[in-house]
């Protein structure tokens, strides 16, 4: 029995979650076994790092559009890996503005034939889907910003209320 798949939507968020969590093990599996000490979750920060070069960790969580706490504890690992350093903004003090290391370059470049096979390999199973997933994820992505979970939740308890419109 698998009760997240029983709970069908009442579980969606734990159910994209595993989902999640059984790509990036598969791929931090690939990796390791490439003699490279990197692991998937870091991919993000690095490409956007890569391609904007300096940036404050704000901006990487808005940018990513993830949380600023999960940014931060991303960012302390990769500074403890030598990947990224992180220092002060001279403009603002309290800012902490984040870039490549030489390492982190390295890291990237080294990664790169692992990169084209996961794009490969995910573009086909993707492809076998009777559907495209990331075009659902796209529209899903967009009603939400449209209207919240939250909002729409909210608005369907107040409808249920006595005495409600």
């Amino acid at each position: 029995m698998d009760l997240v798949n029983e709970l069908a939507e009442l579980a969606i968020a734990t159910r994209l979650k595993r989902l999640s969590e059984r790509l990036s093990n598969d791929v931090s599996k690939i990796y390791k076994e490439s003699d490279v000490d990197f692991e998937a979750r870091w991919f993000l920060i690095l490409s956007i790092l890569e391609k904007e070069k300096l940036l404050a960790i704000t901006e990487i969580a808005d940018y990513l559009q993830l949380s600023h706490p999960a940014i931060i504890q991303l960012v302390q690992e990769l500074e403890k890996k030598k990947l990224i350093k992180a220092s002060v903004d001279k403009k603002d003090g309290r800012k902490r503005m984040v870039s490549l290391t030489a390492m982190g370059k390295k890291t990237l470049a080294q990664i790169e034939p692992v990169l084209r096979s996961i794009k490969a390999e995910n573009k086909k199973w993707i492809d076998s889907a009777s559907a495209n997933i990331l075009d659902i994820l796209t529209e899903l992505e967009q009603s939400l910003t449209d209207q919240s979970m939250y909002h729409r939740i909210k608005l369907n308890i107040l409808q249920q209320k006595p005495g409600s419109c």
